[in-house]
């Protein structure tokens, strides 16, 4: 018993920091999200800022807002011509997204190099999140079972250990670019972070269908899509929201996602509509900011258009009163 208590204690432990080693949200839930929020002040001013530093404005006044904002343009407006436009946002929004990717690889990588040489091994890695007993376990077989109950429990809780180990060096290895089995920093970063690179799109992928496949059948259908979403009608001001959400992928999915039309999504295509999604999630970003912004409609934004439309790109202690406001009514 108390084997077991510590196993779903150390899984419990993995499982909370492994949202620094793995998506936060499958693609779904990032749809629902931006759906449910129609591209909020908080969206914009993540894509805008980066994660870390999306809220840095909300204790300034609207004049110390647009004021810092200012002094941020020229490095927005790669060419110098005094307009930013959808190119030059869209790589401002990327360079913001990888500063944040970096920043977190570079604070967890010491914890995870026990040894101080630089690197991070599979051994380091394994000890570290799952325990130096799980750097042997035979990852493609399972031990026989028992018949005792504690001991059958115990066998549920080693599994499902290693499953995650499993699945992690899946990942660690073809984060591992020179194959031997240690990541740089860099290869570290793309293990943490598997979205932003393209050799990744493989793990992206077969994660996305583990984690969407309920019933292990190898492809996704229009209910494991959109989960229970469609049957959990609660008597709120969510209710229609969630139900226009839920038709709107539906419709996604039977009429653009699923291909052939046989009411599953297979591997192709789900890479078919996940690598797209995160490769061009830059460039969406740039063109719902500037077509929030872009008041003479030019399809570029004047440094000018973007300090009156500050408040999309950056908070105040203005724009945050009235987004603490709005929640609280």
């Amino acid at each position: 018993y108390q084997r077991r208590v510590r196993a779903l204690l150390a899984l419990m432990v993995y499982l909370v920091n492994g949202e620094e080693v793995k998506k936060g949200d499958n693609l779904v839930e990032k749809e629902k999200r931006h759906f449910e929020h129609g591209h909020s002040a908080d969206v914009d001013h993540e894509a805008f800022m980066g994660k870390d530093h999306a809220h840095d404005f909300d204790d300034l006044s609207e004049d110390e807002s647009k004021a810092r904002l200012a002094a941020l343009l020229p490095k927005v407006d790669a060419d110098g011509d005094g307009d930013i436009d959808e190119d030059e946002l869209k790589n401002w929004i990327k360079a913001q997204i990888m500063d944040y990717v970096q920043r977190d690889a570079q604070q967890a990588l010491p914890n995870e190099d026990t040894n101080k040489d630089g690197v991070v091994s599979w051994e380091e890695y394994v000890t570290n999140t799952f325990g130096e007993q799980y750097l042997n376990k035979d990852l493609e077989s399972k031990d026989d079972k028992k018949d005792d109950d504690d001991d059958d429990d115990d066998d549920d809780d080693d599994d499902t250990y290693l499953k995650y180990v499993k699945r992690d060096k899946l990942r660690f290895e073809l984060a591992d670019t020179d194959d031997n089995m240690e990541l740089n920093f860099e290869e570290f970063t793309a293990f943490l972070h598997p979205e932003e690179f393209e050799h990744m799109a493989d793990v992206v992928v077969a994660e996305t269908m583990e984690d969407m496949d309920e019933n292990s059948d190898g492809k996704i259908s229009l209910a494991e899509y959109v989960g229970e979403l469609g049957d959990e009608h609660d008597d709120d001001d969510d209710d229609d929201d969630n139900n226009e959400w839920v038709e709107r992928e539906k419709k996604s999915f039977q009429e653009i996602k699923d291909k052939d039309s046989d009411g599953y999504l297979d591997k192709q295509e789900l890479a078919d509509w996940i690598i797209p999604s995160e490769v061009n999630y830059s460039l969406e970003e740039a063109k719902h900011l500037i077509e929030k912004a872009d008041t003479n409609k030019d399809g570029v934004l004047s440094y000018q258009e973007v300090i009156e439309n500050h408040d999309v790109f950056v908070g105040s202690q203005a724009t945050d009163y009235g987004r603490i406001l709005h929640e609280e009514l």
